[in-house]
């Protein structure tokens, strides 16, 4: 079980983002990465002003696979993705990273990592995303060297240095997640299958 202590600046900014009140109790660390999560993707659905019909599909997809059945997470995982879009959480980098101040390496790398599949899904990645991409990992912290093996992975354009796969593959390896909901370690092996490709 997850006992990541949540702040009272996050129940603040998620109560504002969902326009729910919210209780400590109601936000758990898979809510606060998972508003992280629509923040990045929103993000990169909208920076080049172009909203494909395939990114909407995979946002869908992906906040289904870390809803998990549960109907009460699933209504307040709606109103975040609106309230995200209406506030435009992904162009205020404060807020971003008031939401991710307390995550790990591999969390910040899976929730990136996710923005680049996104970007990738209607089948080229723009430079505007991109270049977006790369700045959210910058603003999270991530070694630059973490970033561009996301990056050469999902544009399949440069070289990646061995080591820094090996560490960017053991930050994103299932194990990596036992302390958090099952939900992340299975987002990760997701995730992880595109090293393979």
């Amino acid at each position: 079980m997850d006992t990541t202590p949540i702040s009272a600046e996050i129940v603040e900014l998620l109560s504002r983002i969902s326009r729910q009140k919210l209780r400590e109790q109601d936000v758990t660390p898979l809510v606060v990465f998972l508003t992280a999560l629509i923040s990045i993707l929103r993000g990169v659905i909208i920076i080049d002003r172009t909203v494909a019909v395939e990114e909407e599909e995979r946002l869908q997809k992906t906040l289904k696979a870390f809803a998990s059945g549960d109907r009460d997470r699933i209504q307040l995982i709606q109103r975040l993705v609106k309230g995200v879009a209406k506030q435009q959480v992904y162009f205020n980098p404060t807020e971003l990273l008031i939401l991710t101040a307390s995550f790990s390496d591999s969390e910040k790398l899976l929730a990136l990592g996710f923005g680049y599949e996104m970007s990738a899904v209607d089948g080229h990645i723009d430079l505007r995303e991109q270049m977006y991409l790369q700045s959210i990992g910058q603003r999270l912290g991530l070694d630059s060297r973490y970033i561009a093996v996301l990056d050469a992975v999902f544009t399949k354009e440069g070289s990646i240095d061995p080591e820094d796969l090996t560490e960017v593959q053991a930050l994103l390896a299932p194990s990596a997640f036992e302390s958090r909901d099952p939900v992340f370690a299975k987002a990760a092996k997701h995730l992880l299958g595109f090293f393979e490709k």
